[in-house]
């Protein structure tokens, strides 16, 4: 016989059934006084007198709830902590939903008009708030309110009024400076406007027409633009110096190819084009830098050191160029030579030709002359040499031709000795015309008339001699003087 008492294997009496002997015990207890008759006495129970075989949960009394009337899940919830629903709730311990709302009051809530559950307002009062998400609804409960747009595993935080504002300056400052860094960059970038836009060339043979079209239009800014590195003196690199080349040979362009590429990035162009009657043919080397095309070679180069006369100022097209200046740069053209000396000038064709950049100018056919005038300087002034040694009272003056060895016996009155020239020829050599300087041949006959003093006694002596002499002439001077070489 099982005990009754013990708990989960039976369930608890509801009603116990009215035995014979528990009939006994109340009447005795009613017979005394001051005793309840109302506490039935647990000692008095049999327990064997209960048909446990026939008894069903249906036959339970009024005082507890029926096993299909209990909502057991409702039970396990008031004993165990619910489970959170939302990020909100694991993290700060909070819901959007009220928590304490229990079933008997979702069924005291009067159903919501359906016009009226999106409204926010209806949830402001409390007989309105609706129980917490981690309950389930009853099946014949009334509508629940839908839920809102905004995920509530989201924290939610209130703008400040000027945000906004702040937020537009900040983007403004971004936009601005995002603006500049491109503007600084487009060069490497190889985006410039200049290529967007079509101002310069886009291919390595369009860029080498442009610039030789450039030196023919005696443009020589637009012509310089088209070159990587810019020369250091521009001295010839001028639209003057272009239009007086220009005038002597003309540049015509005649055709443009673009060549092959090599293994550092560039690209060769050959090109051919007219300078006045003589055809130039050359290659060009391009390089794609900066976001254009530029040619890498120079412009052409004259060696002024080898044209100068020593002393001699030169002057190419009219400009003056210094001395310390060996060589200068020049585009492909015809330049003018002049020294601006009386003495000394450039014979014709006074002009060099600088063809290109890869081809030295002939400077051996570029020849100094001595002028007309020159040569008459250096004559005139060898003639003055002579007539200031003839005289002279010596028989081996300085600087002159004349080298005479007098008698030990027989002594020359110096102030006897008179000197006289015949049959004189000169021949100018202009052999250091380089140097400024011309050689003059002299050579003559002269006689030496003297009184000699043999044995106390003055005597008149004739000697005659051949004179031959060399005299060097510098000509940097405006009146040149001869001195004796040999």
């Amino acid at each position: 016989m099982e005990d009754p008492g013990e708990p989960g294997t039976r369930p608890a009496t509801p009603a116990w059934p009215t035995s014979a002997g528990s009939a006994r015990s109340d009447d005795a207890a009613s017979a005394e006084p001051g005793t309840d008759d109302t506490a039935p006495d647990a000692g008095d129970e049999d327990p064997q007198q209960f048909d446990w075989d026939s008894w069903q949960p249906d036959h339970a009394g009024d005082d507890g709830h029926r096993a299909e009337e209990v909502d057991w899940d409702s039970y396990a919830l008031d004993t165990e902590p619910p489970e959170p629903a939302s990020w909100r709730e694991k993290v700060i311990g909070e819901s959007d939903w009220a928590r304490d709302v229990l079933l008997g009051d979702l069924e005291s809530l009067e159903p919501l008009p359906s016009s009226a559950i999106s409204a926010p307002e209806v949830l402001d009062r409390e007989d309105d708030v609706p129980a917490s998400l981690s309950r389930p609804l009853p099946a014949s409960g009334p509508p629940w309110p839908p839920p809102g747009s905004v995920s509530h595993d989201v924290i939610h935080v209130r703008l400040a009024p000027w945000a906004p504002f702040t937020t537009g300056v900040a983007l403004a400052i971004a936009m601005v400076l995002v603006s500049a860094a491109i503007l600084t960059q487009t060069g490497r970038l190889g985006l410039t406007l200049s290529v967007l836009t079509g101002q310069v060339p886009t291919t390595a043979d369009a860029v080498v027409g442009a610039y030789l079209s450039a030196i023919s239009r005696g443009d020589s800014a637009k012509a310089l633009s088209y070159l990587a590195t810019r020369p250091t003196n521009p001295l010839l690199l001028t639209d003057a110096a272009l239009r007086t080349s220009s005038a002597h040979s003309p540049l015509t362009v005649v055709r443009v190819k673009a060549g092959g590429s090599t293994l550092n990035g560039t690209q060769r162009v050959t090109a051919t084009y007219r300078l006045g009657d003589s055809e130039v043919s050359t290659v060009f080397t391009a390089a794609f830098t900066e976001g254009q095309w530029v040619i890498r070679d120079d412009p052409g180069r004259i060696g002024v050191g080898s044209l100068r006369a020593a002393g001699i100022p030169l002057y190419i097209d009219g400009l003056e160029v210094p001395d310390t200046i060996d060589s200068l740069p020049a585009f492909p053209g015809t330049y003018e030579l002049a020294t601006r000396n009386p003495f000394i000038e450039f014979a014709s064709p006074a002009t060099i030709v600088v063809r290109s950049s890869d081809e030295a100018p002939i400077i051996g056919a570029v020849q100094l002359q001595l002028s007309p005038a020159g040569r008459q300087a250096a004559l005139d002034a060898v003639h003055a040499a002579v007539i200031a040694c003839l005289s002279r009272k010596e028989l081996q003056p300085s600087g002159c031709p004349q080298n005479i060895e007098p008698n030990r016996n027989e002594p020359v009155l110096s102030q006897t000795i008179s000197y006289s020239t015949a049959n004189d020829a000169m021949t100018v050599s202009e052999s250091e015309l380089r140097l400024s300087t011309v050689i003059v041949s002299y050579t003559a006959t002269w006689k030496l008339v003297a009184k000699v003093e043999v044995n106390g006694v003055p005597r008149d002596v004739t000697f005659p001699f051949a004179v031959s002499a060399l005299w060097k002439v510098p000509l940097t001077t405006d009146k040149p003087s001869a001195v004796l070489a040999s």
